[in-house]
């Protein structure tokens, strides 16, 4: 496996990690993201959604890897991770500063990553 699959690979693998946290401990991950709010019962369903939904990704984007192109798979979780990024600032008033920068940070990153694992991606086309 060359070093650009096996980047996607990885990318793959820690989404699903993440999501495999998020969906296991969503209040504890929640807190982080909106604070006390994080321990009420809806919230709790839509962060264990949002943690499936990152195991979902991971695993698209794991299996595209491994058989040689992951491109689709990384522009959508860089559109989802700029999604969150986009709804925890739209929200920044409701949820404490901490939240705010670490999830834009995180969700940054993520969409960060994938954009540029997917540019070297099409550059090896």
């Amino acid at each position: 496996m060359d070093s650009g699959r096996a980047l996607n690979a990885g990318y793959g693998l820690a989404r699903i990690g993440f999501g495999i946290f998020a969906s296991s401990a969503p209040t504890r991950m929640g807190r982080t993201w909106v604070g006390g709010d994080a321990e009420r019962p809806g919230a709790t369903v839509i962060l264990r959604a949002l943690g499936l939904r990152d195991i979902a990704l991971g695993s698209g984007t794991l299996a595209a890897a491994l058989r040689g192109d992951a491109s689709d798979w990384l522009a959508v979780s860089m559109i989802s991770d700029l999604g969150d990024a986009a709804a925890t600032l739209i929200g920044r008033n409701e949820i404490g500063s901490r939240g705010v920068a670490i999830t834009a940070g995180v969700a940054g990153a993520g969409a960060l990553g994938a954009a540029l694992l997917l540019a070297a991606e099409r550059s090896r086309a």
